[in-house]
């Protein structure tokens, strides 16, 4: 039995032979610092304004910023280990 999201008008079908995302961030940012920073700031903000939804009243919302911060969590985890890979080359 499947399980389709809330939201399934904007889900997206990913082609089983796609290529990874290449490390594309949307800030435009002069360092990885300062990248990593607006991430986690945006994953805070997100997360608090979790907290005051309630499920029954705004499933759907809850869900797209939920699929936010795992987007930014993504971004994140891309941004990290490109500053441990710059960090490597420079030592």
């Amino acid at each position: 039995m499947k399980h389709y999201p809330a939201n399934r008008k904007h889900t997206q079908n990913i082609p089983l032979n796609s290529k990874p995302e290449v490390f594309a961030p949307e800030i435009l940012a002069d360092s990885l610092e300062v990248m990593e920073s607006y991430c986690v700031q945006k994953i805070v903000l997100l997360q608090s304004s979790l907290e005051k939804l309630n499920v029954a009243d705004n499933a759907r919302e809850i869900i797209g910023i939920c699929q936010q911060i795992k987007k930014e969590k993504k971004l994140l985890t891309q941004i990290i280990s490109r500053k441990k890979l710059e960090t490597g080359r420079n030592n």
